[in-house]
């Protein structure tokens, strides 16, 4: 079975609207807050989302309505560990990061990437930095963690 649409950015935002049962409107404003970075059809701009980021507004409308966290809330948690110490780059390249020197925690909450980031063609949607954030233990709650 192809594992195609958990990485590949298959979903419109109505479909993902449907599928999420999160409003268009909503998703959108996720995304002005800095909780999710959608990808873009290169033809038309439009929003396009993967499986992944799917269960991801799943968590984010649970945290918010289920658990009473709030935009900030959620933010300060997904940032607790450093886009540095997640990508483990080195003290020279560290230095002359944007993200570093600015004191900020996550490369994907900026609005244009960092120069390390473009110049090895990473994309935030597959970087280990945004699955690592999404991955935190004090967001993932509990009815979405899987049982083995």
């Amino acid at each position: 079975m192809s594992h195609e649409p958990e990485i590949q950015p298959v979903y419109t935002i109505r479909v993902a609207s449907k599928l999420t049962d999160v409003s268009p409107g909503t998703i959108r404003e996720y995304e002005r807050q800095g909780l999710l970075r959608t990808h873009r059809d290169s033809q038309n701009n439009h929003r396009l989302f993967t499986q992944a980021e799917l269960k991801w507004i799943m968590h984010i409308w649970h945290l918010i309505h289920k658990e009473g966290l709030n935009y900030e809330g959620i933010r300060r948690l997904l940032f607790t560990t450093p886009c540095w110490k997640v990508l483990k780059c080195p003290a020279k390249q560290r230095n002359s990061c944007e993200v570093y020197k600015e004191n900020k925690s996550a490369c994907w909450s900026l609005d244009k990437f960092p120069e390390c980031c473009a110049n090895n063609q990473r994309t935030c949607q597959t970087c280990k930095v945004y699955e690592t954030a999404h991955e935190n233990p004090y967001l993932v709650p509990t009815i979405f963690v899987e049982h083995t």
